[in-house]
């Protein structure tokens, strides 16, 4: 008979850490959220980094969290060569823990 696993924690692609650095090292340049798909509202790359990680997520940065699907379409044209598609999952997560009172 097949057991029942119990999930362990979130593993993600990429650390805080490495989030955390990604965001460091963005330009500001929003390239990526004029190549997405996703985007239905005005937000920008300056509002998008701000809140990945910590602080509170306004409403719009909340609905593109939620609209993304991590197509990829965001880091080929980043000059810098980040994975905001990695950033997202992170924002993700963020909002879930959020959702059951973190």
């Amino acid at each position: 008979m097949l057991r029942m696993l119990k999930p362990n924690s979130i593993i993600l692609h990429k650390t805080r850490p490495q989030v955390g650095q990604e965001i460091q090292a963005c330009i500001g340049c929003n390239e990526c959220i004029l190549a997405c798909p996703a985007v239905a509202e005005p937000i920008t790359i300056d509002m998008l980094n701000r809140e990945t990680l910590s602080g509170p997520i306004s409403e719009p940065v909340a609905r593109f969290a939620r609209a993304c699907y991590q197509c990829g379409a965001c880091v080929s044209p980043c000059p810098v060569g980040l994975h905001r598609d990695s950033m997202m999952l992170w924002l993700k997560v963020r909002l879930l823990s959020i959702g059951s009172g973190e």
